[in-house]
């Protein structure tokens, strides 16, 4: 299967600090590397234009004027011409340039290190992940750095979104979450408008508005509040055993979740799948890290799913990645998140989450 690590340059369109992530592919640089060279060496050195839909009538086999389809647009990239998708006309486009200058912004308010960019899909998706600080462990040795992901779309895939991921430094697990509270209350089931409102974990732009950066990042709170809230947690957490019982019970909800029902047959049993089998057997101690977050525990049931996710569910590594940080994956794992959470509140460690 193709990457879907952008080459169109002819060169894997991603750049970054440290080790190389995913394949191995794209650009090492140097810690404090400016914005140009980001640009550069991620790929991201274009801008997407727009241009009207055009069509040739005809009439009587002979044909006629071209002319502009009204309210559709063709974007397409200004370096290689190829076209992205078709839009309507008040898409609100966030450039590449624009998503690297948000970064830039909270550098120079100290703290945040741009660590990854690239391109995805021929271009049509573009991110970056900013680490915030050192991390702090969890629970012994096992540490988690939490990190800030921006990330737009040319297709109409998704809203630009903003949001706070922690990752676990010994197996790489992405723990994005809302820290404190539900899937709903940090707005992941709808887009919401990023020009007033609190202190969230994730913000969505939808492509009708116009992308403001500097109310975006004043109501994630520029993360050190959600970080500081989420690290609580997670080592309360740490801190709550779990019987197998009630890690059969969690697996299998959380499989029967996302499972579709077939059409006039009867419901597969969850507990025979794969997927069940093998987030039992990374519970039982198979999940990397293993040794670092203790066994038995709401943590070590989280880092389960958090492993399989990451790096087993999906049929390649950039499958799993965008999944992982966009799709399904970041759903389950978001379940997964409350219903550990749930957990712990039965046991009286933390307070029940808000549903309203």
């Amino acid at each position: 299967m193709a990457h879907l690590i952008d080459t169109t340059t002819g060169r894997a369109a991603i750049a970054f600090v440290g080790e190389a992530p995913w394949h191995k592919l794209g650009q090492r640089l140097t810690a404090g590397a400016d914005l140009e060279t980001w640009r550069r060496e991620a790929g991201l050195a274009y801008t997407v234009e727009r241009t009207p839909v055009l069509f040739q009538r005809s009439h009587a086999g002979a044909c006629d004027r071209v002319e502009a389809m009204e309210g559709r647009e063709v974007l397409y990239r200004s370096d290689s011409g190829n076209a992205l998708s078709v839009v309507s006309g008040g898409y609100q486009v966030v450039q590449p340039g624009e998503v690297l200058d948000f970064f830039g912004k909270l550098a120079e308010a100290g703290g945040f290190v741009l660590e990854t960019a690239g391109a995805l899909s021929d271009g049509k998706r573009v991110w970056g992940l900013a680490k915030v600080n050192d991390g702090a462990p969890v629970v012994g040795q096992d540490t988690v750095r939490p990190y800030l992901l921006l990330a737009t779309s040319y297709d109409g895939t998704m809203a630009t979104t903003a949001k706070f991921t922690a990752i676990r430094v010994v197996c790489n697990n992405t723990l994005t979450m809302a820290a404190g509270g539900s899937m709903k209350d940090a707005g992941w089931q709808s887009e919401q408008d990023t020009m007033e409102g609190p202190v969230v974990q994730c913000v969505r732009v939808p492509h009708m508005k116009k992308f403001n950066a500097g109310a975006v990042r004043q109501q994630l709170g520029i993360v050190f509040t959600a970080w500081d809230r989420w690290l609580v947690e997670a080592r309360l957490l740490a801190q709550v055993d779990v019987t197998e019982a009630q890690a059969d019970k969690f697996v299998a909800n959380l499989l029967l979740s996302v499972q579709g029902t077939p059409k006039g047959k009867p419901l597969p049993d969850v507990r025979a799948s794969r997927g069940y089998k093998r987030l039992m057997g990374l519970f039982g101690g198979a999940q990397i890290g293993a040794d670092l977050c203790g066994m038995r525990s709401a943590w070590a049931l989280l880092n389960a799913v958090t492993d399989y996710v990451d790096h087993e569910r999906g049929r390649s590594d950039d499958t799993r990645m965008t999944s992982a940080w966009f799709g399904a994956g970041e759903g389950l794992k978001l379940r997964a998140w409350d219903g550990v959470r749930e957990l712990a509140a039965r046991a009286g460690a933390l307070e029940p989450a808000s549903n309203g």
